[in-house]
């Protein structure tokens, strides 16, 4: 699939992102479009090549569908945004930055999470978690008690890194050899005031997949006032 074809996925693609993809081939960033491979309420992945005909993914923020309004209202809670406007065109284009940032801090902190490469109005350019399909979601596989031992160490170094991922369960973690964990446009500082609740919904999140797969998990008041006295 070229680029051009894009345009017949309406409600992710309109003319703006269209040429934000253009720009972006422009840059020598991507090469060529190869088709979708996640569609959500929020947003679409695409795989697509770079220049060296490496796979890269790109997630394209829906810029008429998505919830603006919700969006708005986490993003004022970040200092980093706080003084957003309330329009619908500057809440996408900084949620998707948002994500790039986290996923950047997260990355650089050795987190096993996609390589942010770029990051423009609603799209966002990262490396792609698989092959030449990606790689399957731990709600729909097996995982082991080594997987849960791993998620939980990453949720430590992103915690060190200064960021609560917020909305961490086994449909945002990827296993591709080990756990993956994508999707941070949640993420926020850990001195934000709703750092404390997000990071025990995460903490909860995960032990309840893990428990219901009988798998032994750890106290999670325990792991919270653990990663609570880093910061102390």
């Amino acid at each position: 699939m070229d680029t051009d074809n894009l345009k017949i996925y309406r409600g992710i693609i309109d003319n703006r992102t269209l040429m934000t993809l253009y720009s972006f081939i422009n840059k020598g960033l991507i090469d060529k479009v190869i088709g979708i491979v996640k569609e959500g309420k929020e947003s679409g992945v695409f795989l697509a090549k770079d220049k060296n005909q490496n796979n890269v993914a790109i997630k394209i923020y829906r810029t008429l569908a998505s919830d603006f309004k919700a969006m708005w209202r986490y993003l004022i809670g970040d200092k980093r945004f706080s003084n957003i406007r309330k329009n619908r065109t500057s809440v996408i284009f900084s949620w998707c930055l948002r994500e790039y940032k986290n996923l950047k801090t997260c990355y650089e902190a050795g987190v096993s999470c996609p390589m942010p490469i770029y990051a423009k109005n609603n799209v966002l350019l990262m490396s792609f978690v698989g092959d030449e399909h990606p790689a399957p979601r731990l709600i729909d596989v097996s995982a082991k008690k080594k997987d849960y031992e791993f998620i939980l160490k990453q949720i430590e170094l992103m915690f060190k890194a200064g960021i609560v991922h917020g909305d961490l369960s086994a449909y945002n973690i990827l296993l591709y050899k080990k756990p993956v964990i994508i999707d941070f446009s949640h993420g926020i500082s850990v001195k934000s005031l709703s750092a404390p609740s997000m990071l025990k919904k995460d903490i909860q999140n995960i032990n309840s997949y893990f428990s219901k797969l009988g798998i032994k998990t750890k106290d999670e008041k325990k792991i919270y006032e653990k990663l609570v006295g880093l910061y102390d």
